[in-house]
């Protein structure tokens, strides 16, 4: 009897355990969200205060639905990327103060599918946040291009593996440092004020734009407006180019955060940082 599960574990293909890892962490997510629904109402009735801010703002500026687009386009995306970078090491902060962390690996799945498990749930709700805040600005009379959305659902989906992908890298250092905050800190500054959230990034001087090309927030916004805005302002970086460069970072550092995010539990483990 002793031997029956491990022996049943041991025996599945790889693609059951991916599958089933995979499952496992969003049944969590969901028995979270039910036990505190009032947590996630409160999340989408927060973001409808951003939107109408922008839409009254276009409205006294005089500027007009073109304006409050481009502030509302930029925003959403940023707020529904917040969550691919950042939750990922606040769960596993909470795991590790909790003692909860090595339960986790002590599960017969690769370490490397635990980042992109843990976050799976998260990164697919602060999509539809982004899509909600979008469909509210529609309502309030954002001009959309329909024809636009499919593609704009990919660059959007490309966004946030990209996003999961850095915040592997600051769970890498939390492991390790028992501190994340420092990393996700300054790249959400650097993506608020760089990715072009509330402008074309062809406004900032050049001594600095080349930086905003680091961040893949700047191709997702910039992309997003092209496809969704039916007269996208100027300066604004080219679809193709957009999904190109995205798909390339997320290959390289997906591959790359993974497998740092793997050594650095190899590597707390000898240190004893891990009791496994």
């Amino acid at each position: 009897m002793t031997l029956a599960y491990p022996t049943t574990i041991r025996h599945r293909s790889r693609t059951r355990k991916v599958y089933e890892t995979l499952e496992a962490y969003i049944r969590l997510d969901l028995v979270e969200e039910r036990m505190f629904p009032a947590t996630s109402i409160m999340r989408y009735i927060a973001v409808v205060f951003p939107v109408l801010l922008y839409f009254f703002q276009s409205k006294f500026l005089g500027a007009g639905a073109d304006v409050f687009g481009v502030m509302l386009i930029g925003t959403a995306v940023t707020v529904g990327l917040q969550d691919a970078l950042t939750q990922l090491t606040a769960r596993l902060n909470f795991a590790m103060e909790r003692g909860t962390l090595e339960t986790y690996l002590v599960e017969p799945v690769p370490w490397v599918l635990i980042p992109l498990a843990m976050n799976l749930w998260r990164s697919f709700t602060g999509g539809l946040v982004a899509c909600f805040m979008i469909a509210v600005g529609w309502l309030l009379g954002m001009p959309i291009d329909p024809a636009g959305i499919p593609l704009g659902l990919a660059v959007l989906f490309l966004g946030i593996l990209a996003c999961n992908a850095l915040g592997t890298l600051a769970a890498s250092f939390l492991l390790l440092f028992k501190r994340g905050d420092p990393v996700v800190m300054l790249f959400s500054l650097a993506a608020g004020v760089l990715g072009g959230a509330l402008f074309p990034v062809s406004v900032l001087p050049d001594w600095i734009r080349w930086v905003s090309y680091l961040v893949p927030h700047t191709y997702v916004i910039s992309a997003e407006r092209q496809l969704l805005m039916p007269n996208p302002p100027a300066g604004e970086l080219g679809v193709g180019l957009s999904l190109v460069v995205l798909a390339v970072l997320c290959v390289v550092m997906l591959t790359a955060g993974l497998w740092i995010f793997d050594r650095s539990l190899r590597l707390a483990r000898r240190l004893g940082i891990l009791s496994i």
